[in-house]
């Protein structure tokens, strides 16, 4: 089976929604076309099977077109060209195969990552902002349990495992998300220490000390009502996948739950929320 290439073509004016989308699959890079009559088209990989393009189109707009496309030769060159991704001073998170590449300090936190087919590698601004935060939190927090909701790699269940978060549960839509956090947690030595499957929101029982949940703001939204029951009481909820600009809706969706942090980059936001 050729590998195959998905394209999205959609008006200019919702570039970065589309981009969104594309990132919130777990993809590792995005291609960009130029502006044609307002138009722009968006490209990547989300897997060659029939069951994997359907899942991709059923996060699109309606009125958004797309089509995939047969890769003859996959190019794999990309691997030579990614760098690690800091998400702080103290904290970077490093290809698996760049490692000895690497120029960090004996007082950096890393944390390996292998994207395997279908994910990325931590860089998307929504991810780092979230490492930063739960980063950030753990620095002055010692919780036992946390709730990964839409965990794609693995790698923010990860870096609370190696950060001595003793009870870690992760759950995503993907099957694949489930082997490519297992791969990475054992990458990273907490093999075992991450419960990880494709469990529904509305199944798992909670509370959790941390939730973390970087996931589309309209699936924030949807998600409201489980994300504030499985936050402790005295818990905290950390959410990205939202525009900085734009994501009073999701805030509303969460109240009672407080802001107590906002980071932004190039456009994004990752919150921390307490009860």
């Amino acid at each position: 089976m050729s590998n195959k290439t998905f394209h999205v073509t959609v008006p200019v004016a919702e570039q970065d929604i589309a981009a969104d989308r594309l990132w919130q699959m777990g993809v590792e890079a995005v291609g960009l076309s130029d502006e044609v009559d307002g138009l722009i088209e968006l490209w990547t990989s989300v897997g060659s099977t029939g069951a994997a393009i359907e899942r991709a189109v059923a996060m699109l707009e309606p009125h958004w077109t797309w089509r995939a496309a047969d890769v003859v030769a996959p190019d794999e060159t990309w691997r030579d060209h990614v760098a690690p991704t800091w998400y702080r001073t103290t904290g970077v998170v490093v290809p698996a195969w760049k490692l000895g590449d690497a120029d960090v300090g004996a007082a950096v936190h890393v944390t390996l990552i292998e994207p395997a087919s279908s994910f990325g590698l931590g860089d998307h601004q929504t991810t780092k902002l979230t490492l930063r935060l739960l980063s950030e939190h753990l620095d002055v927090a010692e919780p036992a349990t946390l709730l990964d909701v839409g965990c794609g790699s693995g790698v923010l269940g990860v870096l609370a495992a190696q950060r001595g978060v003793e009870t870690i549960r992760s759950t995503d839509i993907s099957a694949g998300a489930v082997e490519a956090t297992q791969a990475n947690a054992a990458l990273n030595g907490v093999a075992g220490q991450i419960d990880v499957d494709i469990a529904m929101l509305d199944s798992i029982e909670g509370p959790f000390d941390v939730v973390v949940a970087n996931i589309l703001a309209p699936v924030l939204v949807a998600l409201a009502p489980d994300l504030r029951r499985l936050t402790a009481v005295a818990g905290t909820l950390i959410i990205s996948g939202i525009l900085a600009e734009n994501h009073q809706h999701v805030l509303d969706a969460l109240a009672p739950l407080v802001v107590i942090d906002t980071v932004t980059e190039d456009g994004w936001a990752a919150i921390s929320l307490r009860n």
